[in-house]
């Protein structure tokens, strides 16, 4: 018969401890994202940056997150040492939702494609570790100098983090919060003048600014597969959501 009775708590915590000893110690691994790392304040600039596996309690985490808040931002905070998620480039968080998936899982991860030909559902193993990386050259900084050929001034632009998220969320959003990307113009940097100078700006201005804020840097996350029911090749980009972090 099990005995049920309490346990006080340093019992209770040498019985946890004994339990779990066969655990690794320091599951955690240094991570270095594709921008290197380099416009990053770290929490301790002693320290690198670390990610650990998903736990039980972390999953539970995610299933109970609530409405309006990312889910997947939450969980890459709760396994994510020495930087804030709303710091990151989206470049890196893409990376680190990709190396916690295969930390946490395993490297294969099982979905469906769906062809762009005949829009059958094709089932697919793609193995996380060999996505290819794109990293940043090393004078990559931010942010970026740029000349506005129709303004005839220079301008700075910043990358969007994830912080910015709420406003690139759609296009008409983004459009609208384009100012707030603009670090300064001519030497400006009041964001009432920026903001006024941008609703006049030419297009092709506008379409120099929106440019620079993507990047071909970072994980390459496009699928080139054959269609298993007409044969047609096509090329996608894999399914991430809360379900990524599904066993299946």
């Amino acid at each position: 018969m099990l005995d049920r009775s309490p346990v006080v708590t340093e019992k209770k915590q040498e019985i946890v401890d004994e339990i779990l000893k066969e655990l690794p110690s320091d599951a955690a691994i240094e991570v270095e994202m594709p921008s290197e790392n380099k416009l990053y304040t770290l929490e301790d600039k002693d320290m690198p940056i670390t990610l650990r596996p998903m736990t039980f309690e972390d999953e539970k985490h995610l299933v109970s997150a609530k409405s309006g808040d990312d889910p997947i931002n939450l969980i890459l905070q709760r396994c994510l040492s020495n930087i804030k998620v709303p710091d990151l480039l989206p470049m890196d968080k893409l990376y680190l939702i990709m190396k916690l998936r295969e930390l946490s899982y395993g490297d294969e991860y099982n979905t469906l494609l769906i062809c762009q030909k005949c829009k059958a559902e094709n089932p697919t193993t793609v193995k996380l570790s060999t996505l290819n990386i794109n990293p940043v050259p090393d004078d990559f900084s931010d942010p970026t100098e740029i000349y506005l050929e129709g303004l005839k001034k220079t301008a700075h632009i910043r990358l969007p983090r994830v912080k910015d998220e709420k406003y690139t969320n759609n296009a008409a959003n983004a459009l609208d919060q384009l100012w707030r990307f603009v670090v300064d113009i001519d030497g400006h940097t009041d964001k009432s003048v920026i903001s006024a100078v941008v609703d006049k700006l030419p297009l092709r201005d506008v379409r120099f600014i929106i440019n620079s804020l993507t990047t071909d840097f970072g994980l390459d996350t496009m699928i080139k597969f054959e269609c298993g029911s007409c044969g047609g090749v096509s090329v996608v980009d894999l399914p991430i959501d809360a379900n990524f972090f599904d066993v299946n």
